[in-house]
């Protein structure tokens, strides 16, 4: 089986490369191995191979990301996983560090599994890295295709990784309703835009969407939400006591995926201990910050809870969890509420916003 893995990964090594190549550092692409595509050729699977050395810890992590992403280590020989311990005394002990594993030398070598899919007009690639206590290459490949019943191309191509995403989920939903029938099967919100593309697709855009939308609520939360809130303290003292967002966050997002504008909210404390929801527009294209005064035209008397902004948002939106506010995963794409409730004119002047200028 192992010899007909090799064969298999050298047949379209060369196809591989064309796909990977923009894909992958120098270093990486010099240590492929090889890859093959499925019968559309729109799905592929590849190894990269790379012996590990000391003290480079720190070129691996910024060459696969160790510190933000996790892998798995497989260990042939039995004595390597006391390596691996530190003991705090005779009978409790922690796990070392990728970074000790690799300085210590208890890692020797890695192969990098590489799955894509073409999708959205780009190729869509799944990295998995896993680290090995030995240093034979063969023997790490053989690991991948042990399992192997039938074809090897079925074994990775039929894996469920390649299900669609809706389909995913309920198989693991199912597994969870055999032992709670009433837990709900209900797509999450982060899922919600790769219906009818495959759980690698939806995966590989999920992570690129959060990275982007964390950077994104971190350069608003500096340009935009720290002065807005030093500037309300300042001016209005009595009113702005404390300043606070849900889950324990400095304030909640709404974010469209073409984040050109986003909806900040947060809760207000003022001196008498009264708390309010309070709305902000900031508008990158005009670079302008509104006040959203919609809810000023439909006030509400509850006092603020994790559940307040579905039941106030879910009557005019698509708003209906609050992973829209607290997930980076996810943006809020509801056409009709931003046209409609947020940035509607009347003679060409916006109802429900009120542009900020301090003086």
């Amino acid at each position: 089986m192992l010899d007909e893995f090799i064969l298999l990964l050298e047949s379209e090594k060369e196809k591989v490369k064309e796909v990977l190549k923009p894909h992958l550092h120098e270093k990486i692409f010099k240590r492929l191995l090889g890859g093959f595509f499925d019968e559309t050729q729109k799905r592929f699977v590849a190894f990269a191979f790379m012996p590990i050395k000391k003290s480079m810890f720190y070129e691996y992590d910024y060459l696969f990301e160790l510190s933000n992403s996790g892998h798995s280590a497989v260990c042939f020989l039995p004595e390597t996983t006391e390596k691996t311990r530190k003991y705090i005394d005779q009978n409790t002990f922690t796990y070392k560090s990728t970074e000790e594993r690799i300085e210590e030398g208890i890692y020797k070598s890695l192969l990098i599994a590489y799955t894509g899919e073409f999708d959205f007009d780009e190729w869509n690639i799944l990295r998995d890295c896993c680290f090995s206590d030995n240093k034979d290459k063969n023997k790490l490949l053989k690991s991948k295709v042990d399992r192997v019943k039938n074809s090897i191309k079925d074994h990775f191509f039929k894996s469920s990784i390649f299900l669609e995403t809706a389909e995913h989920y309920v198989q693991l939903m199912n597994h969870a309703r055999a032992r709670n029938e009433n837990a709900p099967v209900t797509i999450p919100v982060e899922l919600r835009p790769f219906v009818g593309h495959s759980e690698l697709v939806s995966l590989v855009r999920t992570e690129n969407k959060s990275k982007i939308n964390l950077s994104f609520q971190d350069y608003i939360k500096k340009a935009v939400y720290t002065p807005l809130i030093i500037r309300l303290k300042t001016h209005y003292p009595t009113k702005y006591q404390t300043v606070w967002g849900f889950y324990g966050q400095d304030c909640n997002f709404l974010i469209p995926s073409h984040r050109q504008f986003c909806l900040m909210i947060f809760v207000v404390t003022d001196n008498r201990k009264k708390t309010s929801l309070q709305f902000y527009l900031y508008n990158l294209k005009e670079d302008k910050l509104y006040n959203w005064t919609y809810f000023i035209l439909n006030p509400y008397d509850e006092k603020p809870s994790y559940d307040l902004i579905v039941k106030i948002f879910s009557p005019i939106s698509q708003l209906d969890d609050m992973k829209y506010l607290i997930e980076a995963r996810s943006n809020f794409d509801d056409d009709d509420f931003w046209n409609n409730f947020v940035f509607k004119k009347s003679s060409s002047e916006y109802m429900y916003l009120t542009e900020i200028k301090f003086i």
